[in-house]
């Protein structure tokens, strides 16, 4: 009887043998793809600004991309003293705007997240005089009253057209009063219009 155990064990171990062994199929990893990211007009994927506090005697500078693609860098400390001289604000920060949902959407972010060292809230808007204020531009003015607060002071500053030789030059007075007509029409009492570059008879 002992040989036939050991025959029997010797046959089992040659089944073993011939059975191939499992194999388990590696474990696919969890997916680590980020979820696409919407790029505004400037290439740029949008991002979640750091907040930051603005000082009492300045603003943030919201620029209509249509003045802003026009203007040089030497332009802008020209744009932030005709500015002082308007509000009485130097410029804190700035952004542009008026190339779509995305840009409007981090401008108005800029706004929202920022801390004032003296409340309310501060910001001037550059926008192309010559152009009448349509309706992107006045739904623009009301997400940034939502932004900025209740009583935050915004400014509207007009120039005029920036496709001429002098981007930032005087607009005229019938242009003014079409842009007058409109902001009235809103009912902000915290939303006030000037121009930036005061016209020759004004100088005068």
């Amino acid at each position: 009887a002992q040989p036939e155990r050991e025959a029997g064990a010797g046959g089992e171990a040659a089944q073993r043998e011939k059975t191939p062994p499992r194999v388990i199929p590696p474990q696919k990893a969890p997916s680590r793809e980020m979820p696409p990211q919407e790029v505004p007009s400037g290439g740029m994927p949008l991002r979640e600004l750091p907040s930051q506090e603005i000082p009492a005697d300045a603003c943030i500078l919201l620029i209509h991309v249509d003045v802003a693609d026009l203007l040089e860098p030497a332009e802008h400390a020209r744009l932030q003293s005709l500015l002082r001289g308007v509000s009485g604000w130097r410029v804190a920060s700035s952004a542009t705007f008026g190339g779509g949902s995305a840009m409007a959407n981090q401008a108005l972010e800029l706004v929202e997240r920022s801390h004032w060292a003296a409340p309310p809230a501060r910001v001037a808007v550059l926008q192309d005089g010559s152009q009448p204020p349509i309706t992107e531009v006045l739904r623009f003015l009301r997400a940034l009253r939502a932004a900025a607060g209740e009583h935050a002071q915004v400014l509207i500053t007009l120039v005029g057209d920036p496709q001429g030789d002098d981007p930032l030059s005087p607009l005229p007075d019938f242009d003014r009063s079409d842009w007058q007509s409109k902001i009235e029409q809103l009912g902000d009492p915290y939303l006030r219009l000037e121009t930036l570059v005061p016209s020759d008879r004004e100088a005068n």
